[in-house]
Parts: structure tokens; sequence; C-alpha cells
């Protein structure tokens, strides 16, 4: 199995003693002593980008008895490079809100209508100091599995169902949690002038690429004219909020890698959503157009995309109303013009996000050369690391990408599209 460079090895402050905080306030007993914990690496290459993470087998003793529990923690890159020049404290902080306030506050009120629906695994333990951390219960515990793969039709209406949910609570909470509301930085406003440029840069290696395509000439002219005004577009999206017709909180980054499935008898019966650091507060087209192309398969998408919008809204309109909301509810006409207005989000999205949600880390990542020895289940094993940092790797990897048959099939198919809404012009 190949893993992240910066997952090799936990930091050192990931002691017996450390767990011991972490447990005995998780389960409020002050006895609890620990007599060991084992790390590995708690995701795979491409997994995820905004922290390193970490699955740890704690053994520990409590009221008088022997325990085993798996937790899943969370914390900043130590590594030197890319990850951890790009990423601060803010996207922690949001997701400690979320966690603390508003998740439990969007449980709350679903509950008291009679809907259980869970929406994330539980938050344990989280500090700042003196290390940015955060421990949740590990839901693989409950049977809850990743996925390699976007979802089906199926698959997609659990998703947009539970979405649903969310973004009800959240809007019937507007005035009474306001926690929800300070929530304004997504990845489309995040670091803006680091990340842009670093688009601007990706969307360069992109033109080059649709340029060798014959016929496709005119679309890498077209998006050479407006790479730059496409990220300026993308920044207005993520804080143009008074000009919504109607917000709702964004769960921000909702991609099929951050949700676990639970299977039975070979249907998935449960999904829940994970990793709240860019949730925001704005448009919902923001999260239905984002899921469409970094959860939905190319066929729920390109087959479904009408018919999974009113499936949310029909969703989103139910709860509301068993909530007793009273204000006027969004007609699927307000969600639908949100969507277009935030349309070229689709732009960016298919030609930036799109080839590495559709494509597995082993079709586009340049193999890693690496081995070091980790230990798994009290085994030795030799896991192939990629390095975030080399950045010869990383050029490698996204032209991998880019010239790789079911992408280029894929955004061939779409361009004409865009041409056609629109959303090659700025």
């Amino acid at each position: 199995m190949a893993v992240n460079k910066d997952e090799l090895h936990a930091p050192s402050w990931m002691t017996e003693a450390f767990f011991e905080k972490v447990l005995r306030q998780s389960e409020a007993d002050q006895t609890i002593t620990v007599a060991s914990c084992k790390m590995v690496p708690g995701t795979k290459p491409g997994d995820h980008f905004a922290s390193i993470i970490f699955r740890a087998t704690v053994e520990y003793r409590s009221h008088g008895k022997d325990r085993t529990v798996s937790l899943i923690v969370k914390t900043m890159p130590v590594e030197e490079g890319m990850k951890k020049d790009m990423l601060s404290g803010t996207l922690f902080e949001t997701e400690t809100i979320m966690f603390g306030t508003v998740l439990p506050e969007m449980h709350r009120v679903l509950r008291s209508v009679g809907d259980n629906t869970e929406l994330g695994p539980r938050l344990l333990y989280s500090v700042k100091e003196p290390h940015v951390v955060m421990v949740f219960e590990d839901i693989a515990a409950r049977n809850y599995i990743m996925k390699y793969s976007q979802l089906d039709l199926s698959d997609a209406k659990l998703v947009y169902a539970k979405l649903a949910r969310w973004h009800a609570a959240s809007l019937f909470l507007e005035d009474s949690c306001p926690a929800i509301k300070k929530l304004d930085v997504g990845f489309g406003n995040y670091e803006s002038g680091k990340f842009l440029f670093i688009w601007t840069e990706q969307l360069g290696k992109l033109i080059k690429v649709i340029a060798e395509w014959k016929g496709f000439e005119s679309y890498s002219e077209r998006l050479d004219n407006i790479k730059e005004q496409l990220m300026k577009k993308l920044f207005e999206i993520y804080t143009s909020r008074d000009r919504s017709i109607y917000n709702v909180l964004n769960h921000g980054d909702l991609h099929f890698k951050n949700m676990m499935y639970q299977i039975e008898e070979g249907k998935t019966k449960d999904i829940l959503l994970l990793d709240y650091q860019l949730s925001i507060w704005g448009s919902p087209a923001i999260d239905i157009i984002y899921s469409l192309y970094n959860t939905c398969s190319i066929e729920t998408r390109d087959n479904h995309r009408n018919e999974l919008i009113k499936f949310y809204h029909d969703e989103f309109v139910s709860v509301l109303n068993c909530l007793g909301y009273l204000k006027k509810i969004p007609s699927l006409l307000d969600l639908h013009i949100e969507i277009t207005k935030c349309g070229h989000l689709e732009t960016f999205l298919a030609c930036i996000f799109m080839p590495f949600m559709l494509l597995s880390f082993d079709d586009y990542g340049s193999k890693p050369e690496a081995k070091e020895e980790i230990k798994e289940d009290g085994e030795d094993k030799k896991d192939e690391v990629f390095d975030y940092a080399d950045k010869q790797k990383m050029e490698d990897m996204i032209f991998g990408a880019y010239r790789h048959p079911k992408f280029v099939e894929t955004l061939k198919k779409y361009l004409p599209m865009y041409l056609h809404r629109g959303l090659l012009d700025l």
C-alpha cells in the first residue's frame, strides 16, 4: 500500500500520555491508564490534503477492565513542503466550531422532530496548544469503509438526502446559532492568493494539453483568455453571499473520499460525511455543483443531474416543513437560478479537480520509488511513500492525469457544453 510521506511516522508527542489525556476526557474517567498505543497512517495518497491523519490502536485500563479502542487523530503537517507551507490553523478552527457547536445543534433540531439522521463521526477531543489536534471515533469499528470510485445513482441519493438535512437544519438555525454565519472561509477563498496562483498554473498545464487535441485548439485559446478571470470568479462565488437568493451552511468539500459507507449485503445502508474544515455559509449551489463533479460518477452526473437536484430539493423542503420553518421556503427554481449563477464553478472543477476524482491514484500518480518500513498489526511492512513536497513528481502526476484517456474523453464531451452555456466566457 502507498502512504503519504508525512504520515509515515507519527509526531513524537503522540504518546501513551497524550492518549491517556484524550480518553480521560472523552470517557469522563480520570482513573484511565494507557498501556500502549500503535500508530499507522490513516489514509492513502490522494484521499485528502489539508491535514495529516493517523489511526491509533490504544490499549487502556478503565474501571478495573482492560480495553482496546481505535481512534482517528488529525493534526497539521510537520514535514517541510507544500502542504505545510499552504495550510494554517484556520481550517482546524472551522472544523472545531463545526464539531463542537454546529453539528450538535443540527442533530438536536433534527431529533426534535424524530429525524435521527447521523451526519458525521463524533469528535472526542480537540486542542490548539501546544499542538493543533483533533481526535475522532474510528467509525471503521462500526463497519464504515472507504470507497475508491465515484458514486452510482443509488448511493448519490443517500448523499443528497443527508445533504438536504444538513442544509435544511442550517437554514432553520440561521438566526439562533450565530456561529453558522461566521463560517466564511471555503476552498474558493481560503488563502486565495496562494491557491489561486497554484490553480492558475495548473490550468496553464491543462491548456497546453488541450492544445494537443486535434479540433480543440479554440478551447485551449478560450481557457487561456479567461484563466485569471476564472479564478476571480471562483473567489466571487465563495464571497458574494449577499447576492444569493438564499444561503445555507455548505459542507464545502463534499467529495466521495470525504465520506464513509456502511455496507450490508452488498448495498450501501448509510453514509457519514467527514472533514468539515472548509464548511462555509453561502449559496447552496456550492455544495450541489461541487458534489455533482466530485462525488457522482460520470454516468450519474450526465444522466441523472436534474433528477438528483429535484430529489435533493424535495428532501430539503420536507425537512423544513417538519421543522416548522416559518419563512418562505426556497423553490426548486430558486435553486436552479443559484446553480446557474455559480456555473463557472463547473468549469473550474472540471479543469482542476475532476481528473483527480475521476481517476484512482494508481491511474495518475507517478510510481513512488522509496519504500520504508512501518509497523501495522504488529508486523513490519514495506510501504511505498508518496512525497507531496517533490515538485517534479507532482508535475508528472498532474500531466499524467490530464493525458489519461478517461479524463480526455470526458472533458472533450464537456467543453462544448460549457461553450454553449456561456461558461467559457468572462
